[in-house]
């Protein structure tokens, strides 16, 4: 009989990649300060959604669900100085409206 897969037991068996994703994460400039723990949870989400069904799959979706959650665990600002510059030179002008 065929053995069923664990998607528990295979993040634990993998757990060692996941914190090197981590650790490089909390490195990065763009880092949103979020937990081991919510890292985890959230790429064991993303695997509960793909639901893989065997040992194969679930190692393929890894590396890219894994990069997934880097990706929306890193915010990335732009600072626009040219609204402020425009919205100093109008203010009380009817100008105003178009900034």
């Amino acid at each position: 009989m065929k053995a069923t897969f664990n998607l528990k037991e295979f993040l634990t068996a993998n757990k060692e990649s996941v914190l090197i994703n981590y650790e490089k994460l909390t490195k990065q400039k763009f880092f949103n300060g979020i937990s081991l723990k919510d890292f985890m949870m959230q790429l064991m989400n993303l695997m509960q959604i793909n639901n893989p069904k065997s040992e194969k799959k679930a190692a393929s979706l890894l590396p890219e669900l894994t990069s997934m959650v880097i990706v929306s665990n890193s915010k990335i600002e732009c600072v626009n100085n040219l609204d402020d510059k425009m919205r100093a030179k109008y203010n009380g002008n009817a100008y105003m409206a178009m900034v």
